[in-house]
């Protein structure tokens, strides 16, 4: 293909709208001359065959041979000849004797006829095939040699353990294909009954052996363990109210409630790797995201507002409404439940021991079950007031959190050493990920050139006209148009362009190194045009696996850690791996609407002690889920109490609005607020907005969001400068990837690669588009690929690499940071005095 033309070196033709031209012929040859077996059948043939029984009866005379019959034409073995086998499956198939190869006339490419549903002459069936299509491929995910694994270890992560060995898989696989474990099931392929008896029941989740298991088991999720309270603690409605899932806003507190996913991708990634132990033997802990500062200050702070007041609104409990007048521990006048559980025992070493195996299945541990008595006894006589403190600490207790036995070493959990800042001039990087693929060719458009033209045409049905687009000056750029059009949404932008503040960087996306649309695929790591694999790879910048567990802005914070810097690393909202290193503190999780004080009004003085004490240090043989869940406890709690009285004084006079990003960017601006009050050099801060991914319906997609991002973004720089730090911050703009240039049935577009993106600051080079916009915009382009999705030309490390130069970052310490870098030549680096007026 390097040769004539990208169309088979010359022996096809390039036509005007895309594709090429070839003259073909196609071969047809029987695959058996004799009987083959049933393996040989089902592998070796691709063809499907109408059934011989509706022929006439002297049509195929029958040949049986072991598992197989074969149906003769003529009564000898030809391409006509039809098998019938069974699969593993049970499912009977009928393959003909055949295969059909395509040859490119004059040239040396084939390929194999693959067989179509579709008819191109008959349009009255053309809904019928498509259908016919449909099933068959569904037909063949089900039943692919790779569905039972995934669905028995994605099932088994949820019932008994993250990290299932290979064995456990492979016994709830069998029992998922033959439909049954033991006498369990119906034999049906696909008996869930079968598959989850093999879960529930396999020696790779009832031995007795795990329990001592370090690595077995997992975190529990929130919605489970809220939900094993409220039921084993026996719940009961007060003054005759009903519909109580009504009053539970789990998805706002604990961000987790049945069929309420807030993504395609649940709740969790079934690959997620934690820091901590789990991370250092590099398990998977799916939960683990969902056990950050905010989730767990909020399902605690909910769980003991149910057991001291009832369902209500009480301390940050769970109820809704405005009551909050009798908040008095043991009066649950308003609320619209109660946890009525009350122990038939008197002894307080019985009650406890009740109530551990109610919720945690008898697994507290001696020390902690200690803890627990003596809190209980020191509330009486008043046996109420003991059960309420006792259910409060035994949730609290890692025995609860995860699934396993604890065994602790009688050491408290340190807190880590506040390290002292280096006292330079203050910088922050705040990095805003539209996920989903946000479509930037219609949020940067050419204008007044030839390429405006290409791209009229490829984007049909979803193209921005002139018009309607706001005009930037690109002169000074080295582009190949003078103008480009941004969205009439993006007003802020605009005046940031124009100002000076603001930066395009064109066609940006993730590339392992420089590549062509020949080679593209051979020469790229990473999982193209996935929402989870290009998220993680944005956030990685690591295809090679350098230091896998870290993320482009985590080694950003560590190498200025190994500067002498104080560092610190904001999530809002959710964990991002973008931001984790090597070099502690961990990242802070801050959810957007605020910061929650922790157990406001304890049952005990000493009852914050008594929690550290159940979560102490454990010893290497114990349960590394349960130390993970004990370890993010700590953390919260002195993140929570840290943050809270670093937050206590800070107002703000812009209004952000009440949406995810606004709310977000406004939890930014405040945190800032705070730097000094946190003596820190610099600050990463990571969000994300979701509702990017628009198959459908495009123009209303970007309006709406578009609109959303730049109302927070007005208001963010309007703060920023109000504060007089503008110039020392550099935001970011990224999303995973763009999507296709072409537009899809319902006037939406796909999922592509290259984008444009921006980059804004007090000390950002504004009013220019670095990097290289595609000169043409058609299938022929060099950087045009199938659908109109658009290779990248411009590498995010070689972007990042010149952001971390400006924080401070040394030169020497670029390739540690961008691991990548080096595969691309020095030529493609920017000259960090190019991005930014100050470095």
């Amino acid at each position: 293909e390097n040769g004539g033309n990208s169309c088979g070196n010359g022996e096809c033709s390039p036509l005007e709208d895309g594709g090429c031209f070839c003259y073909i012929e196609v071969d047809e040859e029987a695959v058996f001359s004799k009987m083959p077996r049933t393996d040989e059948v089902l592998s070796k043939l691709y063809i499907g065959a109408y059934d011989p029984l509706t022929y006439n009866d002297d049509m195929f005379s029958k040949e049986f041979g072991e598992g197989v019959i074969a149906y003769l034409a003529g009564g000898a073995y030809s391409s006509s000849t039809v098998f019938e086998v069974e699969d593993s499956f049970g499912r009977v198939r009928l393959m003909k004797n055949s295969i059909e190869t395509v040859r490119v006339k004059n040239s040396e490419y084939s390929f194999r006829n693959a067989p179509s549903f579709m008819s191109l002459l008959n349009e009255e069936s053309a809904e019928r095939d498509a259908l016919n299509e449909v099933n068959a491929l569904v037909d063949h995910l089900l039943y692919h040699q790779n569905t039972a694994p995934f669905i028995a270890s994605r099932l088994i992560q949820r019932f008994a353990t993250s990290n299932p060995d290979p064995i456990y898989v492979s016994s709830v696989a069998k029992s998922f294909r033959t439909g049954k474990y033991g006498s369990l099931g119906s034999g049906k392929y696909g008996d869930l009954a079968a598959t989850v008896s093999a879960i529930l029941l396999d020696p790779g989740s009832q031995s007795a052996v795990l329990d001592a298991d370090p690595y077995h088991g997992s975190i529990r999720e929130p919605l489970t363990k809220a939900l094993h309270v409220l039921r084993s603690m026996e719940i009961k409605l007060e003054n005759g109210k009903k519909v109580l899932e009504n009053h539970f806003p789990f998805t706002e507190r604990i961000f987790q409630m049945a069929h309420s996913f807030p993504s395609v991708f649940s709740f969790f990634l079934p690959e997620n790797i934690p820091s901590g132990r789990p991370g250092e033997a590099e398990l998977t802990s799916p939960e683990a995201m969902l056990t950050d500062m905010p989730k767990i200050i909020n399902m605690l702070n909910g769980l003991f507002s149910a057991i001291k007041y009832g369902v209500s609104r009480c301390n940050n409990g769970f109820g809704r409404g405005d009551n909050e007048s009798n908040c008095q521990e043991g009066n649950f006048t308003d609320a619209v439940a109660r946890l009525s559980f009350d122990s038939q025992f008197s002894d307080a070493n019985d009650v406890v021991t009740e109530l551990s195996t109610l919720l945690t299945g008898g697994r507290l541990g001696v020390q902690n079950k200690q803890i627990v008595i003596e809190a209980y006894i020191s509330k009486l006589p008043d046996k109420e007031a003991g059960m309420r403190i006792a259910q409060q600490l035994i949730i609290s207790s890692p025995e609860f959190q995860s699934s396993n036995t604890v065994v602790k070493n009688g050491q408290p959990r340190l807190p880590l050493p506040d390290p002292q800042p280096k006292g330079v001039p203050y910088k922050a990087v705040v990095y805003i990920m539209l996920t989903g693929g946000a479509d930037s060719f219609n949020m940067l458009v050419p204008m007044r050139c030839s390429t405006y033209y290409d791209y009229i045409r490829i984007r049909r049905g979803v193209e921005q006209r002139t018009n309607s687009l706001l005009k930037l000056d690109a002169t000074d750029s080295n582009q190949t148009c003078s103008f480009y059009g941004l969205h009439s949404k993006l007003k802020t932008a605009e005046q940031l362009y124009n100002s000076r503040d603001l930066l395009f960087f064109a066609n940006a996306g993730v590339l392992t190194k420089p590549t062509d649309k020949h080679s593209y695929a051979k020469d790229t790591l990473s999982r193209l045009f996935a929402h989870n694999h290009m998220q993680r790879e944005i956030q990685h910048l690591d295809p090679h696996l350098v230091d896998a567990r870290t993320g482009v802005l985590g080694r950003m914070s560590d190498a200025l850690t190994r500067e002498g810097l104080k560092v610190h690393r904001f999530n809002i909202h959710d964990r991002a791996e973008g931001l984790e290193g090597n070099y502690r503190p961990d990242p802070f999780i801050v959810d957007a609407s605020g910061i929650p004080l922790f157990n406001e009004n304890p049952s005990t003085t000493d009852m914050l002690e008594n929690i550290k004490k159940l979560n102490e240090d454990t010893k290497q043989e114990s349960n590394v889920f349960a130390d993970l869940w004990s370890d993010s406890l700590l953390s919260a709690m002195t993140s929570n109490a840290f943050l809270t009285s670093a937050l206590a004084n800070v107002t703000i006079s812009s209004s952000f609005g009440d949406d995810h990003l606004g709310k977000g960017m406004e939890m930014i601006v405040k945190l800032i607020a705070t730097r000094e009050v946190r003596k820190v050099d610099r600050d990463f801060f990571f969000i994300s907005m979701n509702g990017w991914d628009a198959h459908k319906l495009l123009d209303n997609n970007l309006n709406r969001n578009l609109e959303t991002f730049d109302k927070a973004l007005e208001s963010f720089v309007t703060e920023l400068r109000l504060m007089g730090v503008w110039e020392n911050i550099t935001i970011l703009q990224t999303s995973e990837f763009g999507r296709t240039l072409e537009a899809n049935s319902v006037r939406g577009t796909d999922h592509g690669w290259g984008g444009n993106y921006m980059m804004m600051g007090g000390s950002v080079r504004g009013r220019q588009i670095v990097g290289k916009y595609p000169e043409f915009l058609n299938s022929n382009a060099p950087e045009i690929l199938d659908r109109g999705r658009v290779l990248p030309t411009t590498s995010w490390d070689v972007i990042l690499s010149a952001i971390a130069e400006w924080t401070g970052v040394p030169p020497e310490a670029l390739s540690d940071v961008c691991p990548n870098l080096d595969n691309f030549p020095k030529s493609d680096w920017f000259d960090v005095r190019d991005l930014f007026h100050t470095v």
